[in-house]
Parts: structure tokens; C-alpha cells; sequence
């Protein structure tokens, strides 16, 4: 009796984790930093693993529906699921440079998808919520929509990214007083829950970039406490990195990746901000940026390779499984 090929790789499908979109994020977002330092050969490359990454998810879910809307409504894996539209507003920067009209529907496309996932998500949650049910993951479908105010300058729609970057500031006040209150005075996080901590160093480095992209004249007071609290997250998920980076799952992989490379574009963003202020305060910013940087590439690489890795492995071609029944 033999195993079809097209029943493994059915399988395979089934049990692909929604992990490997959120690390294409993360992927997309530093590639997009690099072509500030003249390096967009990198952006191509991690273009093209963004499409395969949503590709087999979006298989996944036209084999298995049930299974993606159960995921969805799952406290923990359904907060990763918002990635997917996250991905698409990030790849639309790089689509909108061949076509503006292609652009712009792919950014309102994972604009739209973005609102109807969260949707689902908490729904879901609020069926039963409990604020010790709060996990920072839940920051993806809440804060995370303001990467379409970080992305907006090149879609030219002002209306819709201010409306959306106030949101994403509101919600970040909100959940994050709420987040902070669990953190600090209810369990620790545990298992597969404990490295969603990282995803802590995300929000506040949207809301700069994304203030930054959408606002003329920033504000000094505001822009530059958002930018001391996205400096302070990030560097509390440094302190993480040493205990997470030795997972051996992707799921507990992923959060290493998009708050480190949100937290380049937003300090890249804050560079640029203070030369336009001649701030003195410059010089450090850019010498931090570096750091940021360095350490970014170095740990979002890794993640990478181990993802390639990941799906080489589960697709290898395989000879096919053969019992043979001996004859008397």
C-alpha cells in the first residue's frame, strides 16, 4: 500500500504554522529599511519569500477552512493570523514603484483584510474575556493596523492614514494600560505564551513610524516621547533575544522579527526627523540606529535561514512509503 503524494502534501498544509507569515513580515519590513543604506537587492529576495509564505497559508485555507477559521479564534495562534494583511500593506510599498494603481489596491486590499481578521479574532474573545487572558500577541490585531500609517507616504491617501494612525495611537493607550495592569499584577506568561513578550517592542515603534509618515510637522513634545518609549521597549526586547533565539520552533521564533525591524524603520524615521530640527541629538540617534540595525540583520537573518530550512525540509520530495506483505 502506498502514501499519495498529494495526501502528504495535504497534510503538510494542514499543520503549516501561521508563524512563517509573521517572520516574512519581519523579513519585508528590514528589507524595506535597507534601501535607506543603498542595499534593495535584499527587498526582491524577501519579497518573493513573503508571497510563497502567505501563498501556502492561503492554500491551507482553500484546503482547509475549518481548520485557518479555527486558528483564527484561537487566543494565541488567531492574534498572528492579522500578519498576512501587516505583509500585504508592506509588499504594497514595493508594488506601487512598478504600478501605482496595483499598489495602492494591494495596500487598501490588506487594509480591509487587516479589519476583518481582528474582527474574527475578537469576537471570539470577548465571548468570555478576562483581562488575564491578555497576551501581547493581541497588540498584531489592535496596534498592528497602524503599519498602514507607516506605509501610507508613497499611497498618497492622507484621509485614511491619519484616521488610521490616531486609531492605532488610541488603541495602543488602551490595551497597553490594560497589558501593562496583567503583566504586572497576574501570572507570568508561561509557555508557548512567554516569547509573545517580545511582541512589547512593536507598538510604540509603529506609532512613531507611522506618526512620522503621516504628519507634516510633527509635534516636538510627542514625537520625541514616543520616541524615548520605543527605544525603551526595544531594548526590552533585547533582553529577551538571548532566551528565545534558542528555540527550536518557528512559532517561538517569530516574535524576534518584526518588532526588531519596525524598530530600524522607526528610528531611521527619528534620524531623519532631527536633522530636519538640526537636534544635537542627532549624532546618538544615528550611532543607536546602527546598533538597531546590526543586531536586527544579525537576528532576523537567522530566523530566516531557519524558515528556508523549515520548508526545504518539509517539502523535500520524499520516496513514497511501501509495505511490502511477504507471500507464503
Amino acid at each position: 500500500m502506498t502514501i499519495s503524494n498529494k495526501e502528504n502534501l495535504k497534510q503538510k498544509l494542514e499543520n503549516m504554522p501561521i508563524a512563517i507569515v509573521a517572520i516574512s513580515l519581519g523579513f519585508m519590513s528590514i528589507s524595506t529599511a535597507l534601501v535607506d543604506f543603498n542595499i534593495s537587492w535584499v527587498r526582491h529576495f524577501a519579497v518573493l519569500f513573503a508571497i510563497i509564505c502567505i501563498g501556502l497559508i492561503m492554500l491551507k485555507y482553500i484546503v482547509y477552512p475549518k481548520k485557518v477559521l479555527e486558528e483564527i479564534k484561537h487566543p494565541i495562534l488567531g492574534s498572528i493570523y492579522p500578519t498576512i494583511s501587516m505583509t500585504l500593506m508592506v509588499i504594497s510599498v514595493y508594488m506601487i514603484q512598478f504600478n501605482k494603481m496595483l499598489g495602492q489596491g494591494l495596500w487598501l486590499f490588506g487594509l480591509i483584510l487587516h479589519i476583518l481578521i481582528s474582527i474574527l479574532f475578537f469576537m471570539e474573545r470577548f465571548k468570555s474575556f478576562k483581562i488575564i487572558d491578555l497576551i501581547p500577541s493581541w497588540f498584531i490585531p489592535t496596534v498592528g493596523i497602524g503599519i498602514a500609517a507607516v506605509t501610507s507616504k508613497p499611497m498618497q491617501l492622507p484621509v485614511i492614514s491619519k484616521l488610521v494612525f490616531y486609531y492605532s495611537l488610541f488603541i495602543f493607550i488602551v490595551v497597553g494600560i490594560l497589558m501593562i495592569y496583567r503583566l504586572t499584577f497576574m501570572d507570568k506568561l508561561k509557555g508557548p505564551k512567554r516569547p509573545t513578550l517580545m511582541i512589547m517592542a512593536a507598538p510604540a515603534s509603529i506609532c512613531l513610524a507611522g506618526y512620522i509618515a503621516i504628519s507634516d510637522a510633527p509635534n516636538k513634545m510627542f514625537i520625541n516621547a514616543l520616541a524615548l518609549l520605543a527605544y525603551v521597549t526595544t531594548l526590552g526586547g533585547y533582553i529577551l533575544i538571548p532566551k528565545l533565539i534558542k528555540a527550536k520552533q518557528l512559532p517561538a521564533l517569530a516574535p524576534l522579527t518584526f518588532p526588531l525591524a519596525i524598530g530600524v524603520i522607526a528610528s531611521q524615521r527619528y534620524v531623519k526627523y532631527l536633522g530636519k530640527v538640526e537636534s544635537a541629538m542627532q549624532g546618538l540617534a544615528r550611532i543607536i540606529l546602527y546598533i538597531q540595525l546590526i543586531i536586527a540583520i544579525a537576528v532576523i537573518g537567522y530566523v530566516v535561514f531557519r524558515t528556508i530550512q523549515f520548508l526545504i525540509n518539509t517539502f523535500k520530495p520524499k520516496k513514497e512509503l511501501v509495505t511490502q506483505v511477504n507471500k507464503i
